[in-house]
């Protein structure tokens, strides 16, 4: 189902490059905006921390130099007591600045990713059909949950423990070079390698967190998709198959995240620790060389102060070199997003829409999957009121014409109306609340019975949920249930048989009370003693609407003022019933071919 190992991914210009980045930083910034209340009250809490943090080892120092004498204790026993109570004082206002200046950026970070949720989600109801085509659903709930974390992680544990090093060590060094020069210019030292780790660590780092998201996205994608099919799967035996191909993209994975440990274990770890003991050493030996030549004196105090500053100094650069790696990382997450963010909805016509009649009509529609044509130069005009049925062959475009009624994609050529008005200058949103339609196989949502009905409409009550339900046949269903209308609904109403949840389809329809109804297949599903149950729902759902009626089974479409029959993208036939059969043409085929059928069965 996945190659191994290797995705090739189109090559971006350095211009294309920064027009990316400044896109990304631009959002980036301004979800930051959103959330300041609680970053701004974070980044004074964190800087406080760092004061704090710093001034402590200062009082040690002067302490070790002014005030302790060998043999004979502190000088000035209040001075040194004074000393020791502002530095318990300092440490207890670090620790304190770091806890509340930790809430208030973790607050800031799920702020942010609960904004960015919040968007991506909405933005996702508003693309056109034909993005969840391309993309699988797996790949789309990595970018609204994974990707969202990993940007989350952006602000809480990257950007900020960044900033928070580059302040450590401004600190630092200044204080280091009002201290002594000498222990300054051997801080310096480790200085370019730091730098160098980093690079080579942020450049490595980024080719394998994109290799790691893009296999953790197909990961999603497989378990989703094996999920979504498992009934097919060990109906057909092909659990290992299945199970090979999860192997290939989750060792892929695997193998991926093993080079980022490898990489920060050398990068991260060893180097700055390395980089760190030099430095102490050198120190070591810029005090002992001095006390025991005598050429210089460094007061213990201030070697306190160094070594304490060092061991600060290493951990934020080790912190800093890990963070970096994170935030490309985080930032190829965040590309994701706003790749996703930049879609381009489907645009819609800020107007209500007063209520319709339900005449629609298509003028010389063309259309085409991927380049492949599916409608050509189809037309027709459906009166408000009327029934009209599409029958042909799989692939004639049947559906594809519900798809286009329902604004789910739009034709490349010619004009949908409704009412004489032109698509383009409707609100579809309005549009589809004066709509429904009744799928093949009909889709039910986790809760109640009630809920899938009502789908949230506060005008539709259960008393109105249960005529529904009852005038279309589901009576019997209703009876048998103890919480009645208020039976809970598991994913996908798969408490349910097929029959069932064509019930409950048809009386969601019912109860919406639409002016345009489509009935797509709906009858294939059930058996004939189901389908006989629902004809009567289906004729009184029928009654006052405009009907477009797609069926395999022509019985059920004999009624129709209007039948159009396709083949290959186009209407070959149309007339109602008596007049198609006379024509004997295709229509009259498919009727005698499915008596036959039916006789066979039969006997």
């Amino acid at each position: 189902m996945f190659e191994e190992e290797v995705i090739e991914r189109p090559q971006l210009s350095r211009a294309e490059l920064k027009a990316k980045n400044r896109f990304r930083n631009r959002h980036l910034w301004r979800y930051t905006r959103r959330a300041k209340s609680s970053l701004i009250p974070g980044l004074i809490l964190e800087a406080l921390t760092v004061g704090t943090d710093l001034a402590a080892p200062y009082i040690v120092g002067l302490i070790m130099n002014q005030q302790l004498v060998e043999g004979v204790g502190p000088r000035d026993p209040g001075f040194y007591v004074g000393l020791l109570a502002l530095y318990l004082l300092l440490t207890l206002a670090s620790v304190a600045c770091r806890y509340f200046g930790n809430l208030f950026l973790n607050r800031t970070a799920n702020h942010i990713a609960r904004l960015m949720q919040s968007d991506v989600f909405a933005h996702l109801q508003r693309l056109p059909i034909a993005y969840f085509d391309r993309l699988p659903a797996g790949k789309v709930v990595s970018r609204v949950t994974n990707d969202t974390k990993a940007v989350r992680g952006l602000f809480s544990a990257i950007m900020i423990r960044l900033l928070t090093a580059f302040v450590y060590a401004a600190g630092i060094y200044i204080n280091l070079l009002f201290l002594d020069i000498n222990l300054f210019l051997i801080a310096l030292v480790p200085i370019p390698f730091v730098i160098l780790t980093m690079w080579n660590f942020r450049h490595k780092s980024a080719l394998y967190s994109r290799e790691y998201r893009s296999a953790l996205s197909e990961l999603n994608s497989q378990v989703n998709e094996s999920i979504q099919g498992i009934e097919v799967v060990k109906s057909l035996g092909r659990e290992e198959r299945v199970l090979g191909e999860f192997e290939t993209v989750n060792n892929r994975h695997c193998r991926i995240g093993i080079k980022l440990n490898k990489l920060w274990a050398f990068s991260a770890g060893n180097i700055t620790m390395v980089l760190q003991y030099i430095v102490l050493a050198a120190a070591l030996a810029y005090f002992g060389f001095g006390h025991l030549t005598a050429r210089w004196f460094v007061p213990l105090g201030s070697l306190y102060i160094f070594v304490d500053y060092m061991i600060k100094l290493g951990a934020q650069a080790n912190n800093a070199t890990t963070r970096v790696g994170d935030m490309e990382r985080a930032k190829s997450a965040a590309d994701h997003i706003f790749e996703l963010l930049r879609e381009k909805p489907v645009e819609e016509s800020d107007l209500g829409l007063e209520p319709i009649r339900g005449e629609v009509s298509f003028e010389n529609i063309s259309f085409a999957y991927n380049e492949e044509p599916v409608l050509r130069e189809v037309s027709f005009a459906i009166l408000a009121g009327e029934t009209a049925a599409f029958v042909g062959p799989t692939g004639s475009g049947k559906s594809t014409i519900m798809n286009l009624l329902f604004g789910f994609y739009r034709p490349q050529e010619g004009r949908i109306c409704i009412d004489d008005i032109p698509f383009e200058d409707l609100s579809i949103q309005s549009l589809r609340r004066q709509m429904a339609i009744v799928l093949q196989d009909p889709y039910l949502f986790t809760g109640t019975l009630y809920g899938n009905i009502a789908l949230d409409r506060p005008e539709i009550t259960p008393e109105m949920a249960e005529h529904a339900l009852r005038e279309v046949g589901g009576g019997n269903l209703l009876d048998r249930l103890e919480a009645g209308i208020m039976s809970p609904v598991t994913e996908k109403g798969a408490a349910f048989s097929a029959g069932e949840r064509q019930l409950i389809s048809f009386a969601r329809a019912l109860a919406q009370d639409p002016k345009i109804l489509v009935l797509d297949e709906a009858t294939s599903s059930v058996d004939s003693e189901t389908e006989k149950l629902i004809q009567h729902g289906i004729s009184r759902l029928e009654r006052g609407r405009t009907t477009l009626l797609i069926a395999h089974r022509l019985s059920t479409i004999r009624h129709a003022q209007q039948i159009f029959v396709l083949k290959d993208g186009r209407i070959v036939e149309r007339g109602d019933h008596d007049a198609l059969v006379a024509a004997d043409g295709i229509y009259r085929e498919m009727i005698e071919e499915q008596s036959r059928g039916a006789a066979g069965l039969r006997q």
